[in-house]
Order: structure tokens, then sequence, then C-alpha cells
């Protein structure tokens, strides 16, 4: 009899490639709510030499221009190596691994700059949540 899995989807690895936090000098708190929004982009490669392994590479920048209504400049970027179950087709393997590297890569990222910034002058910075949205194909007329 064939075990079933509990999840088709497995984390192999995820490290940090990129971890840039720099505290802004000059930033004055004017509320305790901070408006500046990040920008997460993600993206999902199959690695050719073994079938049904992916890499998923997660970038999360905020307040890259620099400006002092915000408290930190950040630039990070996380990768994550996941295995999807051989039972699922390639393009439910790379929606499923596109969803669960976006909740697993973007979850590391918000602790490490939750902790990170915590031991900064401004203190700690919680990010709040990500969305993953599919981009609409661009209309031509």
């Amino acid at each position: 009899m064939e075990q079933k899995i509990a999840h088709p989807i497995a984390l192999e690895a995820i490290h940090f490639t990129r971890s840039i936090v720099i505290a802004i000098p000059d930033h004055k708190r004017d509320s305790e709510t901070i408006s500046i929004i990040p920008e997460n982009n993600i993206d999902l490669l199959p690695v050719d030499e073994v079938p049904g392994r992916y890499l998923a590479t997660m970038r999360t920048t905020l307040n890259q221009e620099g400006s002092v209504t915000a408290p930190y400049i950040i630039d990070m970027e996380c990768i994550g190596m996941f295995m999807a179950d051989k039972s699922l087709s390639q393009e439910e393997a790379m929606r499923g691994v596109l969803i669960t590297a976006h909740s697993v890569l973007y979850g590391a990222i918000r602790e490490a700059v939750s902790w990170i910034t915590g031991r900064q002058p401004h203190g700690p910075l919680m990010l709040g949540l990500s969305v993953l949205t599919q981009k609409l194909p661009e209309k031509t007329d």
C-alpha cells in the first residue's frame, strides 16, 4: 500500500543571500504607524538536475530612496529549495511551490527584519502581511 504524504510540497533549505537594514539617522516618528509599504518580488525556477525540485527567491525592499518618513532602508533576499511530490503535474507543482515559498520566505524575512530592527535605534519594525498577486498581461491596443 502506497503511503500518503502529509503535504505535497516540502522545504529542503532556506538561506538569506542579502540582509541589509540601515537606520535613517534623521527619522522623526510622527505617529505609531509607518505608512511605507514594502515591495515584494518572488521568482521560481525549476532545478533541471532534479525533477520536482524548485528554487524560489524572494526579495523585499522598503524605503530604497532613504526617506526620513520611514525609520529604515531595508533590502532582504531569501532563497528556498523546495521539493514537490512526483504525483503533481508540473503546473500543479509550480503553483503549490509558489504559494508555499511565498509564505515561508516572506515569513522568514518578516522575522529577520523584526529581530534586526529590534536592536537598532528606532526599535522593531513589524512588516505587514504580503499578498501574492498574479501579474496581469499588459493590454495591447
